[in-house]
């Protein structure tokens, strides 16, 4: 009898509804990473390019989900069926070795100083082993036949993959070789994790995942008021020093500043600062969206590259992700096993539900890495901003080879200008009027 006979009408519309429906989410989310993280520069960052890669492999698994039991109700020997149990034979345990690939990339970057320009020469292995491992015995299982079992791949209760005859491969070929990577992962991520806890006071901000990016600069930023007038209707305190204005000194060596020159005929300037209003409302915030900062002098005292605990906090959460998939579905195994002759209807929904959901769970990561992407990306959609497109369609300057886009460039050249910290003197002709400008001072701690 076959395992899909096992179940009530009922329960099989609930298992084909469920991984369809999470299918769905999962392949709206695997679009969104595929399209952003290659078309648009802010995507575009080495903490992603990991998730990219293991998104082919959860839009193959998605593909066979939405098959769902229509390739068992073809027959065993039906291409559909064959073909779904490739897909998922090829595609299920992907994102587990990804997984190991994320993980071995923290512990050579926290453990032995990999730049990111090493952990990508790495890529092209990861995507040899990853996919690799998987086709060779999904393809060898199109051929495999015997007299006494028959094919390998045929009905499975929620698809078609290895036939319940061949159950031994199920776990000899695929959960235990994920289980091997996940605790090779977990190993990793615990030795991590003693540096983390002993840094866990400084490392708040790390550990929320909601903080994008919990590192600063080593910069304080202070609002400053500027006020442009005549110097005779600026206070009294302009002429101490002997009847020189106290921040002439300042701005020595200005154009126009020159000391002899007079200055800026009859103008002088006065600067106030003030608490920076951005730090007078995070007291009024939830304690999860208080984002607590540490400076990357703090973070380079366990490891010289601020990255590496950027790209190790995203390869946890990837991992979490991971353990929510295979602890459930590895549970219905088991009990399929400890059981052959019975199915546990409850087991089976929670793994219908669980499985097609890698690609939503992996779309969730990059979106938490991803927070100021997606705000420029909305901005953008509203034509409140400008796509930032990485790669554009024609040729010459603007050619599909990789040019990035203008906009990178100019945010990039304003960064530059703002580190500069410069000072743009106002001249004006008209000599009766006062002017505020409100400024922001970036100073070193």
């Amino acid at each position: 009898m076959d395992p899909i006979d096992r179940l009530t009408i009922g329960q099989t519309n609930a298992l084909m509804i469920t991984e369809r429906f999470v299918s769905v989410l999962s392949i709206l989310g695997i679009l969104f990473i595929l399209v952003t993280f290659y078309f648009l520069s802010s995507f575009n960052k080495p903490i992603n390019r990991l998730v990219f890669y293991a998104s082919f492999g959860n839009l193959g698994m998605n593909i066979a989900c939405l098959i769902s039991e229509d390739g068992i109700k073809a027959g065993e020997l039906s291409s559909l069926c064959q073909f779904q149990a490739f897909l998922i034979q090829m595609f299920l345990g992907v994102d587990a070795f990804w997984s190991c690939c994320m993980a071995w990339n923290v512990y050579l970057a926290f453990f032995h100083k990999y730049t990111d320009r090493q952990l990508r020469s790495l890529d092209k292995w990861y995507l040899l082993g990853c996919y690799g491992a998987s086709f060779v015995p999904a393809l060898t299982f199109l051929f495999v036949s015997t007299k006494g079992r028959g094919k390998i791949y045929g009905p499975a209760v929620l698809w078609c993959w290895i036939d319940s005859d061949w159950d031994y491969l199920r776990i000899a070929l695929l959960y235990g070789i994920v289980w091997v990577a996940i605790i090779f992962a977990f190993a990793i991520y615990i030795r991590a994790g003693r540096v983390i806890y002993k840094r866990r006071d400084k490392l708040k901000g790390f550990l929320n995942p909601l903080n994008e990016n919990p590192f600063t600069t080593g910069v304080v930023t202070t609002e400053i008021e500027v006020t442009i007038g005549p110097a005779d209707e600026l206070s009294p305190s302009s002429d101490k020093n002997n009847g020189r204005n106290p921040f002439d000194k300042t701005f020595e060596g200005l154009p126009g500043m020159e000391e002899g020159s007079g200055g800026p005929d009859p103008y002088t300037v006065e600067i106030g600062v003030g608490e920076n209003p951005r730090n007078q409302k995070s007291g009024s915030k939830p304690e999860i969206f208080q984002m607590r900062s540490i400076t990357r002098e703090e973070a380079i005292k366990e490891n010289p590259n601020p990255g590496a605990w950027l790209y190790a906090r995203v390869a946890f959460l990837f991992f979490i992700s991971m353990l929510i998939i295979w602890i459930p579905s590895s549970a219905n195994r088991v009990y399929s096993l400890a059981h052959p002759d019975r199915i546990n209807f409850p087991l089976n929904y929670v793994s219908a539900l669980v499985l097609p959901m890698q690609g939503f769970l992996n779309a969730i990561v990059y979106l938490l890495t991803s927070q100021t992407a997606c705000r420029e990306l909305v901005n953008a959609l509203r034509g409140r901003g400008t796509m930032p497109w990485r790669r554009r369609v024609g040729k010459g300057r603007g050619g599909f080879m990789g040019m990035q886009n203008r906009r990178g460039r100019k945010a990039s050249e304003s960064s530059i200008g703002d580190r500069r910290k410069s000072f743009h003197m106002l001249q004006s002709r008209a000599g009766t009027s006062e002017v505020s400008v409100p400024m922001v001072a970036h100073t070193a701690n």
